[in-house]
């Protein structure tokens, strides 16, 4: 299924549960809060290789992230925002960012310190 279609089913879900209210935005966002934890818990066992099952733990850690972008279009909605929207407004902002990359993290050139 494309992205777009899978975010019209998860909205069809979301109503079917009556979860489309801007008043449960703050409950809303404290669910994607627990799911992005849950995800770093599984992404934790698959950088560490501590699961003796690795596919098995990936699959459980794309699960998770399913789980968070479930969360992501339902916040969405509440708020009256489209989730494109807010990436072409992400990405308008740090396509042209200069900076570097320290220890993993991108550091953006105001912000370095050397």
């Amino acid at each position: 299924m494309e992205f777009k279609e899978l975010q019209e089913k998860v909205l069809e879900w979301a109503a079917s549960h009556d979860l489309l209210h801007e008043e449960n935005a703050d409950k809303q966002f404290a669910k994607f809060i627990e799911e992005a934890f849950e995800f770093k818990t599984e992404m934790e066992d698959v950088l560490s290789y501590t699961d003796p099952y690795v596919d098995e733990a990936v699959e459980r850690m794309q699960l998770e992230m399913g789980d968070v972008f479930v969360t992501l279009i339902i916040l969405c909605k509440q708020l009256g925002i489209e989730p494109q929207e807010c990436l072409e407004l992400a990405y308008d902002k740090i396509k042209n960012r200069k900076g570097e990359t320290r220890n993993g993290v991108f550091i953006k050139a105001e912000d370095l310190h050397d």
